[in-house]
């Protein structure tokens, strides 16, 4: 919202500038004889109110001005977030690879050209959705490694949902266990979450002895700070990137086209 009212205050006060200086220069000749300037380079009082008249005029005419300001703005700023969350994310690459803070998976991740960072919360309904994609590309992919990351900022409950996740890795049964997560439906309770973990073979008194060490909350802390550096805001969100440097995007939301679309222009960049 704050960002929205930003653009707005910024896109009118450039439509008005721009007013000022092209329809306030080209239609105010004509209305006076005087000259358009004082020897110090600046309108006269007279002039600057002629000049407000004729832009308020022209904009009450033409409302549009106004609208298609506020588009241009509103796209060239899309833009420029789209360039720093993709610099931010080439800067946080190696963070984001890290295999000892994430859990990483895939046919053959050892050969992988590409890598897809997924940035998730286990409350949320499209990373829900987006299970099955991110399944099949940590299962089938040859040319693909998925990088799971917990982002738990939905609800209070996701926070520990997102720790023991991390915890069923040392026991080797993250996979099941984060998909069971996701396939689970309503709130996820200490008291649930323990529940599917026995269900899987994990042991639920070392998760938590695993959680109380402090490691595990702290790589979730640095999925927060890259986040927060990459712009994302919300879940889920995929940094999907060719493993020689070549090329990297940041998709926000589960969109299954766009996405396999990025990872065939990662493969083509790292081939």
């Amino acid at each position: 919202m704050l960002k929205t009212k930003s653009a707005i205050g910024a896109a009118l006060a450039g439509a008005f500038l721009l007013g000022a200086i092209v329809v306030g220069y080209s239609a105010a000749q004509p209305k006076s004889t005087a000259p358009a300037h004082k020897a110090g380079g600046s309108f006269n009082e007279l002039q600057e109110e002629e000049i407000g008249q004729i832009i308020r005029d022209y904009l009450m005419e033409n409302p549009e001005v106004i609208i298609e300001a506020v588009n241009a703005y509103s796209a060239e700023q899309r833009l420029a977030e789209v360039e720093r969350s993709k610099a931010a994310a080439a800067n946080n690459l190696p963070r984001l690879l890290d295999a000892s803070t994430a859990y990483v998976a895939g046919k053959s991740p050892d050969k992988a050209k590409v890598a897809v960072i997924e940035m998730y919360d286990y409350h949320c309904g499209y990373c829900k959705r987006a299970a099955g994609l991110v399944r099949e590309l940590a299962k089938d992919d040859a040319e693909v490694k998925v990088v799971f990351r917990e982002l738990p900022i939905l609800r209070e409950e996701s926070d520990y949902a997102a720790e023991m996740a991390l915890a069923a890795k040392e026991q080797g049964k993250f996979l099941d266990f984060h998909f069971a997560l996701l396939e689970a439906s309503g709130v996820l309770t200490k008291d649930r979450v323990h529940s599917i973990a026995e269900k899987h073979g994990l042991n639920v008194e070392k998760m938590i002895a695993s959680i109380e060490d402090g490691a595990i909350p702290n790589m979730i802390e640095t999925n927060y700070q890259m986040a927060q550096e990459l712009g994302v805001d919300g879940t889920p969100a995929f940094i999907i990137a060719s493993l020689n440097g070549d090329y990297i995007d940041v998709v926000a939301g589960f969109d299954p086209n766009m996405i396999q679309a990025k990872i065939d222009e990662a493969k083509q960049a790292a081939s």
